[in-house]
């Protein structure tokens, strides 16, 4: 089988449009299938995630409440016995007192001891009732806000589902893209399979036949073997639409012919020639046998393209098939 290197373009980008699901990326046009399958499913089980979630942090803030005014109690019935422990010794001293004078100091002390007693028995916990309170404030709070929480844990479900249902006839194509992939995929292990290429030149390149500058271009497919280099582009409109739009397909070839072609040429030594780049349009509903939009530009049926790669003479080494694979920018997903 032939080895594939990088991610049909169409893929790419509904992958980098969506979000991480259950923490998790999609990283696969299956996985992104698999989604909008069981959209409904996993979108009540991450609300029923969360709802459980936030019952746990709900009962862990109602346990440790429970503790907080359990210990500031457990602490102001310490504090109380020590206050009034101190109230009664000033008591005993009043009658063992033989003195007047001291026995009034002692009643005047005992006096004020009572007067302050309730100040004294709480003035340590003010710190501990305010935090206390503070903690309350916190669960209600938690507690309010935990039907957004549920609904925020299927935010990124919910806007990946409608990134994907705005990008819907992508997704068809994107499809189509990966069902060339596939079948280019059983071609002879001598062959590579690029998907996904894109060309930048820092500075432009000029097209003098549309007299344009072209800085950016997409490629479908790019297959590199034995028998040659070829660009393979997928559509999938019908045989007939192909013929109608003819020199859209041409131009859109030609450009992707030039920049690849610029893309190589300066990698080539001066008494080395670029390799041949033969182009070919992979028709997924099927095409007219041998159909030509141009006596360089070949319309393939998807049932036909690898016997048509196969076909030719050899005209790649092992060395030159390695070199090109390096040559000719691809990308994975993320």
């Amino acid at each position: 089988m032939a080895k594939i290197h990088g991610t049909a373009g169409g893929t790419r980008y509904l992958l980098n449009g969506t979000r991480p699901i259950h923490g998790k990326n999609l990283t696969t046009l299956k996985d992104i299938i698999r989604f909008l399958d069981d959209y409904p499913e996993i979108l009540a089980e991450a609300e029923k995630v969360e709802e459980k979630r936030q019952d746990d942090i709900i009962l862990a803030l109602e346990e440790r409440e429970t503790q907080l005014n359990q210990q500031l109690k457990d602490d102001i019935e310490k504090r109380t016995r020590e206050v009034y422990t101190h109230i009664l010794k000033i008591n005993d001293r009043i009658d063992e007192s033989d003195s007047f004078f001291m026995i009034l100091v002692y009643i005047i002390w005992f006096w004020g001891a009572n007067l302050v007693s309730s100040y004294r028995i709480h003035l340590p916990f003010i710190g501990a009732k305010w935090s206390i309170e503070r903690f309350k404030k916190h669960k209600g709070k938690t507690i309010a806000e935990k039907p957004d929480n549920i609904r925020s844990a299927g935010k990124n479900i919910t806007e990946t589902q409608q990134f994907l249902s705005r990008n819907n006839s992508l997704l068809l194509n994107a499809k189509e893209e990966e069902e060339v992939i596939s079948v280019l995929s059983t071609l002879p292990d001598e062959y590579q399979v690029l998907s996904g290429v894109n060309l930048h030149f820092f500075d432009p390149i000029y097209w003098c036949k549309r007299k344009d500058k072209v800085r950016y271009n997409q490629i479908d497919h790019i297959v590199i073997g034995p028998t040659g280099l070829f660009l393979v582009g997928t559509k999938s409109w019908k045989g007939s639409d192909i013929e109608i739009k003819t020199d859209d397909l041409k131009r859109q070839v030609r450009l992707a012919n030039f920049t690849l072609w610029c893309h190589m040429k300066d990698e080539y030594k001066f008494y080395e020639k670029n390799p041949k780049i033969r182009c070919a349009i992979v028709s997924i509903h099927g095409s007219h046998p041998d159909l030509k939009i141009d006596k360089f530009i070949d319309v393939i049926a998807l049932s036909r393209i690898c016997e048509y790669i196969t076909k030719g003479e050899n005209t790649l080494s092992e060395m030159s098939i390695h070199k090109l694979v390096h040559l000719i920018p691809f990308r994975e997903t993320h």
